[in-house]
């Protein structure tokens, strides 16, 4: 049998391919978390998935940028595929300014990073999430916060769990050890603390050059608390942190239930562009996270050279989709139209027509099957009625229409069809 190599046949590494009843529950997923944005305010944007390469490396870090899809194009120039949307969408707002702030948008797009694919890490994956840009406010913190909370519930979540910190309480708590030269360690370390043994964690600190003693503190510091008991951490470190995020835990609370809430200093994020608050959200059992985000107040100026606060998050589209168990959606076919000859095929149209123009989704016999063929191949593929059009029917000026799932068997009037 000839063809090409069973491997050039396969999706590239790192890649899906989206079939029907897996594209029609990613389907699903969309319309539900996007009416959660739009409900709040939020407006849908679009970028392309090629960016220069400089915009896509000025603020990721070290370790995104070796994740970055790079390539020159026929010109020679520097490119990219994205990697996330905050990055296209700070580099959108840098020629936009004067748009009125704050400004509300959201996506739910395809993004890519060269990462090693492994069980919930695709290379080509979808995302959705919100930013908000233009405001300092705790309020603003509090409002992402509770979309976030809002996306999860709207999406099956109902066990989920939201890890909050503020990178600041990191850095001041590291000025107190007198170890803040070494944040970079630090927060590499951190961040592989949900996923790697103590002894490691504090290994990548004493590599770093901490000492055992200092590390030990900082990873001791960095367990759970809850949101009220956070605050009285964060006040002893800087009392004017500890009133900002009082002010952000009391807004929160009017608006989410706060056991769903944790304190967690190891939540720190592995893009260089956080500067406040930053968070993670996880769901029952599933052990990744399957969203996160914070805020990142030096990105816009970045690129616009004008200071803009910001914040927003992003959730991994298929991750949630597996922690919730939508992984197929079957779209039926409403409505398959059997003719026995081509003298029927004008009536088959008609009624087509006039039942795609009532909204259903309807399939003609392409004169390829038997009808004993075409019944099984209606039933394989999901339809919900079978319509007979014949020689006996036209002479009567009916249809046969036969319910599929209650098998029963009705005549309707050409006539309401022509009409």
């Amino acid at each position: 049998m000839s063809g090409v190599p069973d491997h050039l046949r396969r999706p590239v590494r790192g890649m899906r391919d989206w079939l029907p009843p897996q594209f029609y529950a990613l389907r699903r997923m969309e319309e539900v978390l996007g009416a959660v944005a739009e409900s709040f305010g939020y407006r849908r944007v679009e970028t392309p998935v090629v960016e220069h390469f400089e915009v896509l490396a000025k603020k990721a870090g070290e370790e995104v940028v070796k994740e970055i899809y790079y390539f020159r194009d026929k010109a020679g120039r520097e490119l990219g595929l994205r990697f996330d949307m905050t990055v296209p969408v700070a580099r959108v707002l840098s020629y936009n300014l004067d748009l009125p702030r704050p400004v509300r948008w959201y996506y739910f797009t395809k993004v890519f990073r060269y990462d090693e694919p492994q069980h919930g890490r695709y290379r080509e994956f979808y995302q959705f999430g919100v930013e908000l840009i233009g405001s300092s406010s705790p309020r603003a913190d509090a409002e992402v916060v509770q979309v976030l909370a809002a996306s999860l519930e709207a999406a099956g979540a109902s066990n989920y769990l939201v890890k909050i910190n503020d990178r600041r309480a990191v850095d001041k708590l590291l000025e107190s050890l007198g170890a803040a030269q070494y944040r970079d360690v630090v927060y590499k370390a951190l961040d592989k603390k949900l996923k790697l043994p103590r002894e490691e964690v504090v290994g990548i600190m004493t590599e770093g050059g901490l000492s055992r003693e200092v590390a030990e503190k900082i990873y001791d510091a960095a367990g759970e608390l809850s949101l009220e008991e956070a605050v009285d951490v964060l006040s002893k470190l800087d009392p004017k942190l500890g009133a900002t995020y009082g002010k952000f835990v009391k807004y929160l609370e009017a608006s989410v239930p706060l056991e769903k809430m944790r304190f967690d200093m190891s939540i720190v994020r592995g893009l260089d562009y956080y500067t406040g608050i930053v968070f993670e959200a996880f769901v029952g059992d599933y052990r990744l996270a399957v969203g996160g985000g914070g805020r990142y107040d030096d990105l816009l100026g970045l690129y616009s050279g004008v200071p803009t606060p910001a914040l927003g998050f992003a959730v991994g589209v298929e991750r949630l989709m597996e922690a919730v168990g939508l992984q197929a959606v079957e779209k039926p076919l409403d409505y398959y139209i059997y003719i026995f000859d081509d003298d029927a095929y004008k009536y088959a149209v008609a009624v087509a027509r006039k039942l795609r123009a009532g909204g259903h989704s309807v399939v003609i016999e392409l004169g390829e099957k038997s009808l004993k063929d075409a019944f099984e191949y209606a039933l394989k593929i999901g339809a919900r009625h079978l319509i007979i059009i014949g020689r006996r029917e036209l002479e009567k000026g009916v249809v046969k229409i036969r319910d599929l799932e209650k098998r029963e068997e009705v005549e309707r009037p050409l006539s309401d069809f022509l009409a």
